[in-house]
């Protein structure tokens, strides 16, 4: 698939809304058998501290919205900020839909770009420094993870080798771009990854000045770092709207790697993994397992099911709109 072909990319991306919208549906069947213990844990956790989780999640829409207007502010294609939010959104059920490593979603916020005027080489541009700055915050998110549990002496092989697995991948998309801009080529076997092809096809469409802004790169990656900071304090919130006091350094360990395990598996938004994950390592820094799963399950709400209705409305809007 090129990526510069606008009816192209409009096929791919009625078809991966199709296969979302499908997925969907799967996954509120599974999320129906949890609704009365979520609204048991609605009425019976503090409220001060669920509105502080809201305010957290809020937070992280709004950090990822800055991330997409700081890109097309420096190519001067600037939108309106409400804009930027209602495509995080959109992007934000499409990947949570469809296990892609972020590419279902980015397609669709292209062609939102392409339809609202901005021309290909700073749609292109944005992709790029989104997902290079992506893979560089969650890399160096997984670092601190490490660091606090080998602090903590928790630190296990079982936690160690994903992490040491998904590593070399995750640094590729980096690691490639930086080769590029030193005038090389990349392999033949590392074109055909799907995610780095599309990296590799649209940094010759993306205008250049803004791919090698390293100040912009690094303000992304800031941006970044600041969701991942921003979910891990929601789990922590929820934790304590649960009554249970608990270090926050150990709980942002606990929700990295949950969120790992949840890249690496292949279910929808990671239903069950993330759950089973996050219980277990909640439970390794002192969360009781009882208090860990329910915990989880708000979490959950908070980043997963709420925003789906709304993500849902907004990507089928930008699917279906010429």
């Amino acid at each position: 698939m090129k990526v510069g072909r606008p009816k192209a990319l409009a096929r791919w991306v009625s078809w991966i809304f199709g296969l979302a919208l499908l997925a969907c549906v799967a996954i509120f069947a599974l999320h129906y058998r949890q609704e009365k213990a979520l609204a048991r844990l609605l009425r019976s956790a503090q409220p001060a501290w669920l509105l502080f989780a809201l305010l957290l999640q809020a937070g992280t829409y709004l950090a990822d919205a800055r991330i997409w207007r700081c890109v097309l502010g420096r190519a001067g294609m600037p939108m309106p900020f409400r804009s930027y939010v209602r495509l995080g959104l959109a992007k934000l059920f499409m990947d949570q839909a469809i296990p892609s490593v972020g590419l279902s979603g980015t397609l669709l916020v292209v062609r939102a770009f392409d339809r609202r005027g901005v021309p290909r080489g700073a749609s292109m541009a944005a992709v790029v420094v989104d997902l290079v700055s992506y893979y560089c915050a969650y890399l160096l998110a997984l670092g601190i993870a490490l660091g606090i549990l080998w602090v903590r002496g928790s630190l296990t092989l079982l936690m160690f080798l994903p992490v040491l697995i998904f590593a070399p991948v995750a640094a590729t998309v980096p690691l490639a771009l930086l080769h590029l801009k030193r005038g090389r080529t990349l392999p033949a076997w590392l074109k055909r990854l799907p995610f780095v092809k599309i990296v590799f096809n649209g940094l010759f469409e993306a205008t250049p000045a803004i791919v090698h802004d390293n100040r912009l790169i690094t303000r992304c990656i800031g941006l970044h770092l600041a969701i991942h900071l921003l979910d891990a304090g929601t789990l922590w919130t929820v934790i304590r709207a649960l009554g249970f006091q608990v270090n926050p350094a150990p709980v942002f360990a606990s929700f990295m790697l949950s969120t790992l395990a949840q890249t690496l598996g292949v279910v929808p938004g990671g239903l069950g993994v993330f759950e089973a994950v996050s219980t277990a390592t909640l439970k390794l820094i002192g969360v009781p397992v009882t208090a860990g799963l329910e915990a989880t399950l708000l979490f959950r709400f908070f980043t997963f099911w709420s925003p789906m209705a709304p993500g849902l409305i907004l990507a089928r809007r930008e699917a279906k709109a010429r």
